[in-house]
C-alpha cells in the first residue's frame, strides 16, 4: 500500500471529506489530493500533520510502506495518456505509473523539428539519461553541446542547466530516464 492510499483510508474511516482534513491538518486541500492520488509525496511535516489531524501516530501511517511492489509492472502504449509540453512543440509523456514511488523517472520525449524544450535543473545528486529513438537532438549542458542521432546516448548531471533541441527537420523521439525522479 502506498501512503496515499493509506491517508484516504484512514480519512474516510473517520467519515471525512478531503477538505474536512486539509482544515484539521492544515495541510493545502491541492496537496492533500495530490498525496492521496500518488501525484506527490508530501513532505514530513505534512505527514505530521495529517498523522496528528487523523489522530494517529506516524509510525502507524508508515506502517507496511516499504513493502515491495510487484516484481514488474507492464504498461501499454494506450495506457500513457499523461502528456505535459514542455515547449512550443516539445512534449514528453511519464512512461511509468506511480512515478514518484520510483527510484527512476523514465519519459518519451517529442519534438518537432526546430524546436526545443525549456531550460531545466534538477537538484544536486540528479542524473539523467537521453536515448534518441529518431531525428537530430541537439543536447545543451550548461555552455556544451551535444549532437546526437539515431541510436546514441548521453549520461548527464541533471544539476547542470540542460534542454534538448531538435536540431532536424523532421520530428524527434527519444527516451529520457531521470534518477531520482524529479518532475
Amino acid at each position: 500500500m502506498n501512503l496515499g492510499r493509506k491517508i484516504r483510508q484512514v480519512r474516510q474511516l473517520k467519515g471525512w471529506s478531503l477538505a474536512e482534513l486539509a482544515k484539521r491538518s492544515g495541510v493545502a486541500l491541492s496537496s492533500l489530493s495530490r498525496i492521496e492520488t500518488g501525484k506527490m509525496t508530501g513532505t514530513l511535516g505534512s505527514h505530521l500533520h495529517i498523522a496528528r489531524a487523523l489522530e494517529v501516530r506516524l509510525s502507524e501511517l508508515y506502517a507496511g510502506l516499504d513493502a515491495p511492489g510487484p516484481p514488474a509492472e507492464l504498461r501499454r502504449a494506450e495506457e500513457i495518456r499523461d502528456r505535459h509540453q514542455t515547449g512550443k512543440g516539445a512534449f514528453r509523456a511519464i512512461l511509468t505509473e506511480a512515478a514518484l514511488q520510483k527510484k527512476m523517472l523514465p519519459f518519451l520525449l517529442q519534438l518537432a523539428p526546430k524546436k526545443s524544450t525549456r531550460r531545466e535543473r534538477g537538484p544536486a545528486g540528479s542524473e539523467k539519461f537521453v536515448y534518441l529513438l529518431r531525428g537530430q537532438l541537439e543536447v545543451l549542458v550548461g555552455e556544451e553541446r551535444f549532437r546526437m542521432g539515431p541510436g546514441d546516448s548521453l549520461y548527464l548531471q541533471a544539476s547542470s542547466p540542460h534542454s534538448f533541441v531538435n536540431a532536424g527537420s523532421h520530428s524527434l523521439l527519444a527516451v529520457s530516464v531521470t534518477c531520482p525522479p524529479v518532475l
